[in-house]
């Protein structure tokens, strides 16, 4: 049996020592509020950084489309006068043309093309402010998870730490026979199990702190330690209605304005191609020296394609398609919002039920008794399996506990990222 136990134990042990190593490289402590990692969100994101200059390139696109177009010249001079006898003459004698041309689109194509252009800055500066929402959701989320995490694993240490020394006591009792092995193989497959659970929340930790680090760019040999405000201030979502919720998002939500501002992209779109089907005018001006009826020569001349087989018909049907494709993309996007709000407002509720039926004082009654249940058990007061029931129902009560405020904060979290406000904040 407790050769058994050694092997079980083991992979559990090489772990442990795994996770000392890894603790042995000195990490640098970052105590941090959720407003300051806001603001390094803000400041230092990538991708948030990268979409602003997206909205700079796209304004860059209006210059371009508020541009004219440049007006042709050409020259031409004679390369041999058969009369003179001379290379490129440009004697009185000799014969030269030269041409100015401009081309002039119509029926209104340089504007509709500028609005399309400014509609897309819209949709592009839109995208932006989406993005930082849903960001700003993986920050909070992240830091709750990452606070509550470490809070458990704090847990997890000290009754490992207290575990390591009940063990230390009875290997000295059991020299002098006052302890049975098999009280000293059940406690160390207690502290066994309590440090494999750790080495696996501590993955967890990391993981979450990874992720947090590549949100506000802190490095890598950096250790964040998220700081929440204690007691929290009292957050409900009881006095909310699911119709207020929806009102609010409809007027905040950036990935809903991005398919309105679409169905309007489209139409411009399809303004646009309808009116490239009226051919441009191209307006010049030529002069001849000696090579026309009469010696300087000048002329005015104006030129249109004749629309007979290129009406631009099917860049006018792909616009039709896709403006009809942006309005339904606009339905399911409507569709989407009604129901992120309805099932962030019904998580919340039911979280916030969940957790008022918890009594306040539970929490520390429950840590104060568990203080007296290692003192006793410590004392020989209390029997191994009833020590053992009780410490694994506290560790599974903490864990439970964290899970359930973490879950809270989330779930107001995400009424916030479903209405694309702010509602709630700490």
């Amino acid at each position: 049996m407790t050769i058994r136990l050694a092997l079980q134990a083991f992979p559990v042990l090489m772990g442990v020592l795994w996770s000392c190593c890894v603790h042995a490289q000195p990490l640098d402590t970052l105590k941090l509020t959720l407003p300051a990692a806001e603001t390094q969100l803000l400041q230092k994101n990538i991708p948030l950084l990268a979409q602003k200059f997206n909205i700079d390139a796209t304004k860059a696109a209006v210059l371009t489309a508020r541009l004219w177009d440049n007006p042709q010249v050409t020259v031409e001079n004679v390369l041999y006068n058969h009369t003179t006898k001379k290379w490129f003459d440009f004697s009185y004698e000799g014969q030269n043309t030269l041409q100015v041309q401009q081309l002039f689109k119509i029926a209104g194509q340089r504007n509709k093309a500028v609005k399309l252009a400014q509609s897309s800055v819209r949709m592009t500066e839109y995208q932006f402010f989406d993005l930082l929402r849903t960001l700003r959701f993986s920050l909070h989320d992240n830091f709750y998870d990452l606070y509550y995490k470490q809070r458990s694993l704090q847990t997890f240490g000290r009754q490992i730490a207290f575990l390591q020394q009940i063990v230390k006591v009875f290997e000295q009792q059991k020299a002098l026979g006052n302890i049975a092995p098999k009280e000293i193989i059940r406690i160390r497959s207690l502290l066994y199990d309590l440090q494999h659970d750790a080495l696996e929340l501590e993955k967890d930790i990391q993981q979450t702190q990874s992720d947090l680090a590549l949100l506000i760019r802190v490095p890598a040999t950096v250790s964040i330690q998220p700081q929440l405000p204690d007691p929290l201030p009292q957050l409900s979502a009881g006095a909310l209605s699911y119709q207020a919720l929806l009102d609010t998002a409809k007027a905040n939500r950036y990935d809903l304005k991005i398919a309105l501002e679409n169905v309007q992209y489209n139409h411009m779109n399809l303004r646009l191609q309808r009116s490239l089907a009226v051919p441009d005018v191209q307006l010049g001006f030529s002069y001849d020296k000696q090579g026309n009826f009469e010696r300087n020569y000048n002329g005015l001349n104006l030129s249109m394609p004749l629309p007979f087989f290129n009406r631009n018909q099917g860049n006018i049907k792909m616009a039709k398609a896709e403006l009809e494709n942006s309005k339904l993309q606009l339905n399911g996007t409507q569709d989407q919002l009604e129901h992120d709000v309805m099932n962030s407002l019904q998580q919340a509720l039911k979280t916030e039920k969940l957790l008022q039926d918890f009594d306040p004082g539970f929490e520390k009654e429950y840590t104060a008794m568990m203080h007296e249940v290692e003192k006793n058990y410590g004392l020989h007061h209390l029997g191994l399996l009833e020590f053992i029931d009780l410490y694994d129902a506290y560790r599974n009560n903490v864990l439970k506990m964290n899970e359930l405020k973490y879950d809270r904060l989330n779930a107001l979290e995400q009424i916030n990222f479903a209405t694309g406000a702010s509602i709630f904040h700490l």
